[in-house]
């Protein structure tokens, strides 16, 4: 089991605009892209989803792109990536579908915790605690 792509590259185009955003000028979605190595129209896909979901704002026009519409550390990483790829569960018992064997189903409690413990990693980070391991690394 990995990440889906459009998490990552949707977290990594945060961080992006994060460290690259000026008041005056959003970073646009074509710096983005060159700079993260991801595909341009996957990524201005991945952008409109954050904007809906209120993550980003869009500046249109020439000079257009994007900005963060909140502060780092109120942008929940679980949070971002229930917006791209829906609410986490790792299998479909655990969201509201039914299944015949969830009574007397063996696994369901493994499965119940993995769940539990990915959800709470997730949450217990934020945009600005990537931003701070990023500055350690330089």
């Amino acid at each position: 089991m990995k990440l889906p792509t459009r998490s990552r590259y949707g977290l990594r185009a945060l961080i992006y605009i994060a460290k690259n955003q000026k008041e005056e000028n959003p970073v646009s979605v074509r710096k983005i892209a060159e700079a993260e190595e991801i595909p341009l129209r996957y990524l201005e896909r991945i952008m409109r989803i954050l904007s809906q979901k209120g993550y980003v704002r869009a500046e249109v026009g020439a000079e257009g792109g994007y900005y963060l519409s909140m502060l780092p550390e109120n942008i929940k990483i679980l949070d971002v990536v229930e917006a791209l790829e829906g609410r986490i569960n790792l299998v479909d018992c655990l969201h509201g579908i039914k299944c015949k064997r969830m009574a007397y189903c063996p696994t369901r409690p493994l499965w119940m915790e993995m769940t539990k413990s990915l959800k709470e990693t997730l949450a217990k980070y934020t945009l600005a605690d990537f931003l701070r391991e990023e500055e350690k690394i330089k």
